[in-house]
């Protein structure tokens, strides 16, 4: 049973980290605030730092500056977003007591994400 929860921890961690949204072939240039930049789904396509393969291919799903999920094969994360700005964004996740807090940033055409305190940057595309 320990063993169960741990891994459904571990995947709901994984899939945490791994938010993707967008327009697919979107530009860093195009019109709009950071915040509206992230609306839509963005795919990890790399990663880097602890279970950084187990990233890889992750969605991160923004609606608006609201709502927000990620979702690897089968298993899908929903939260809220509790808080945004141009270069942070902070999720409560259905079911979690804890606050996930992020940091962003655009690079031309890709969003780089890194989950605070994780060691972990990931490289996502949008779809």
């Amino acid at each position: 049973m320990k063993k169960t929860n741990l891994l459904i921890l571990a995947v709901f961690f994984i899939a945490t980290v791994l938010m993707s949204c967008g327009q697919k072939g979107g530009s860093s240039d195009n019109a709009g605030s950071p915040k509206e930049k992230l609306d839509g789904k963005w795919k990890i396509v790399n990663a880097t730092g602890e279970y950084a393969d187990m990233n890889k291919g992750t969605t991160y799903t923004f609606e608006g500056v609201t709502k927000f999920s990620t979702k690897l094969g089968i298993i899908e994360s929903k939260g809220n977003i509790a808080a945004i700005s141009d270069s942070s964004f902070t999720v409560k996740f259905e079911g979690m007591q804890n606050d996930f807090n992020y940091t962003y940033r655009f690079d031309g055409n890709n969003l780089i994400i890194e989950p605070l305190n994780s060691g972990q940057v990931f490289t996502l595309e949008k779809q």
